[in-house]
């Protein structure tokens, strides 16, 4: 009988926990897969936190545990979608929305998380472009998030945050037409400029209600462009 293949997504999530980024994308321009099956996958894919134990349920250590490998997926899971959508050139309506929907529909899981090892995955994403709707979200997040995502922040802004162009490479600080014109890695400038808001925004306690939140979530499209 013939032994069944491994799906993409049980490759594509064995291969984030081994391998940079950037080498997993390299991999699909040789596996024989359309594209669209690529991006099957992740329209698909929901990182599912694997329920604990009674006994483990009772261990504190085990929340932010689960939380970070969470995170850790939900990041990937996103620039890897980013990543697709810019290779694929994508230029219909109706594919920015795919990939805004999916983008969106992530992001909105890091709002339940509040440890110190998620809110530093979630720190991180601040090094790309996660198109408009995606950073009108993301911003909305470090708001709820507010004062315990700040010294995250700052570091960034201090030190920079190169993740992008190290893992994902050049090509991926050019403006595509999938991002509304935008580099999925922005510069050192946009960044700061990004970073500097928020952080100020953070200083003078503003909000972003529930009602704001779910407003975003719900959107069923705008703009490809940023703000």
């Amino acid at each position: 009988m013939k032994k069944r293949r491994p799906s993409r997504l049980e490759a594509a999530q064995f291969v984030s926990e081994t391998v940079p980024l950037f080498v997993v994308l390299c991999l699909l321009s040789f596996v024989d897969v359309s594209a669209a099956l690529a991006r099957s996958w992740s329209y698909h894919y929901v990182p599912r936190t694997p329920k604990p134990s009674p006994e483990a349920a009772a261990t504190p250590a085990s929340v932010p545990a689960e939380q970070l490998s969470t995170a850790r997926l939900l990041k990937q899971a996103i620039v890897f979608d980013l990543a697709i959508s810019i290779q694929e050139r994508v230029g219909s309506d109706k594919a920015h929305t795919d990939h805004s929907e999916y983008v969106v529909s992530r992001l909105a899981l890091f709002d339940p998380m509040g440890s110190p090892e998620a809110l530093s995955v979630l720190a991180s994403l601040s090094g790309y472009y996660v198109g408009a709707r995606g950073e009108k979200l993301y911003d909305c997040l470090v708001l709820r998030k507010g004062k315990a995502l700040k010294t995250l922040l700052e570091q960034y802004l201090d030190n920079g945050n190169p993740e992008c162009l190290r893992e994902l490479g050049q090509s991926f600080a050019k403006p595509s037409n999938a991002l509304g014109g935008y580099a999925l890695c922005p510069s050192d400038q946009r960044q700061r400029d990004h970073l500097t808001r928020l952080i100020a925004e953070i200083d003078t306690a503003k909000s972003c209600p529930d009602s704001e939140f779910a407003s975003i979530v719900n959107t069923q499209h705008v703009s490809s462009g940023a703000q």
